[in-house]
Parts: C-alpha cells; structure tokens; sequence
C-alpha cells in the first residue's frame, strides 16, 4: 500500500509539473485628445505695423511693413478618422481702407507628423471671421524652438481701398484657434 501511495505521489508530482501556465496581464491604455497651440517670437510678439506717408504730393502711402517674429507651434492627438485645423481671426477693427495679411510658412522643425498631414491651405487676410490656414493635423508635434520649429508667421498690411484710408493708431488682438474639423 506504502508503494502505491508512493508511486501515485510520484505521477502527481509530474504531472503538475508538465503542465504549462500562461499568465494574463491585462493592460487599459488611455490616450486623451490634445489640442495645444502657442506662439514662440525670435522678436517682438506685439508686432507694430505702421504705413509710411509719401515724402512727394502724388505718391502711394508705403504700406511695405511687415514682422516676422512670431512661430505658431502645436500638440495634437485626435481620434481614429478626425483631423483638425488652425484658424485665425482679428478682434477690433483695422484702419478704414487697410486689411491685415498673413502669410504662414512651409513647417521647419524635428517634430513629428502624420505623412501627408499637417498642411498650409494659404495664405490669408485675417478679418473678425475665423479663417483655416493649416489643415488635416492629425497625431503631430511641431518642436518647441523659436526660429527652427514650427510655422514661421509674416504679418504685413495692404491697402484695400484708398478711398477708405482714414489716419489714426487702432490696436486689434489676432486670436489663432486649433479646433476639430
């Protein structure tokens, strides 16, 4: 009987050992949406924008002023199938006759992008009503250095209509906006 036990011991100790266990771990991931948007200046943030009266009764004002200091830089994480794009816009209002242009530059930088993303759509005139100027940002970073990462921004003004030019100083807020498209 003493073998028996043995022996029934012994086959239940490999048995149990010839078996094979396979652990499960399981892991929750959560990625939050991220829409982050900043500008970075090599200069001056608050560009001062002035147009030059003509020295010479006949001549056009000089409306040649323009800044290049500021860089928009962004985050952005969006669900499967979503894109977003970055609008800007003006609050107040531009002296009568004048329009603000703003020209946006190809990216530069070591961030990161989805192929084919991420693009400028144009150049625009910013008016009190929200315009696209970058489109189908997806998943990307644009890097975080003034000067070498991001979309160089030009602001420059033109004249619309000298019949509506008026003199004066105006302050104006241009607002930029990342938003799901």
């Amino acid at each position: 009987m003493r073998y028996v036990f043995t022996l029934s011991l012994i086959f239940n100790c490999f048995s149990s050992l010839a078996q094979t266990v396979q652990p499960i771990v399981n892991v929750s991931v959560t990625m939050p949406s991220v829409a982050l948007i900043d500008l970075l200046s090599t200069g001056s943030f608050n560009p001062n924008l002035k147009v030059v009266a003509p020295t010479e009764a006949g001549n056009a004002v000089n409306t040649f002023a323009s800044n290049s200091d500021n860089w928009l830089i962004f985050t952005s994480a969006v669900a499967a199938g979503a894109s977003r794009s970055i609008k800007g816009n003006i609050t107040g209002t531009l002296p009568g006759g004048l329009r603000l242009r703003l020209d946006i530059s190809p990216y530069v930088g070591s961030g990161a992008f989805t192929p084919g993303s991420c693009f400028v759509t144009s150049n625009v005139y910013l008016t009190t009503t929200p315009t696209s100027f970058i489109d189908t940002i997806k998943g990307a970073y644009t890097g975080i250095n003034a000067g070498s990462s991001g979309y160089k921004l030009k602001y420059s003004l033109e004249v619309q209509s000298y019949g509506n030019i008026r003199s004066g100083l105006t302050a104006i807020t241009v607002q930029y906006t990342i938003a799901d498209n």
